[in-house]
């Protein structure tokens, strides 16, 4: 089950961990996502870990990030900054565990209802159009000409 997308866990997520090949910063969620990792599962395990076993995976996970060409030492810190913008997030107050809120989208609005009735309402108006239309055509006649030769 994907991890809910946690507000706090963007400065860490977010974080520039290299450069693309145009120049452009990259995230260390982009490098993640590359490797196969879903991001927000990531950080929220590392949030849970001690401070060493966290610094040993999320070096790990730097180091195996493809185009990262940089020394040991740069990876140390790099991992050092990261892991503070980590356990910098303050974490959730909630009394409950990850739960996703509920969609908005699960309950329709009444702008929504009304639109839905008011197709109901269309479609059962065409029906009926068409069951009167078919139900009053007269039969079809017969207009060939037969030629009768006798």
């Amino acid at each position: 089950m994907p991890a809910t997308l946690r507000k706090d866990l963007d400065d860490f997520l977010f974080a520039p961990v290299g450069q693309e090949f145009d120049g452009t910063p990259q995230t260390l969620a982009t490098g993640l996502a590359r490797l196969g990792v879903d991001p927000w599962e990531e950080a929220a395990e590392l949030a849970k870990l001690a401070r060493e076993p966290a610094m040993q995976r999320l070096a790990s996970r730097l180091e195996a990030m493809p185009d990262r060409s940089s020394s040991a030492e740069d990876t140390v810190k790099l991992t050092i900054h990261l892991l503070a913008l980590l356990h910098r997030a303050a974490p959730r107050k909630s009394s409950q565990p990850d739960t996703p809120l509920p969609l908005r989208a699960a309950r329709p609005s009444k702008r929504v209802n009304v639109a839905i009735y008011w197709l109901i309402g269309v479609i059962f108006m065409l029906l009926a159009q068409w069951a009167l239309s078919t139900r009053d055509t007269p039969p079809s006649m017969d207009t060939s000409i037969s030629s009768s030769t006798g």
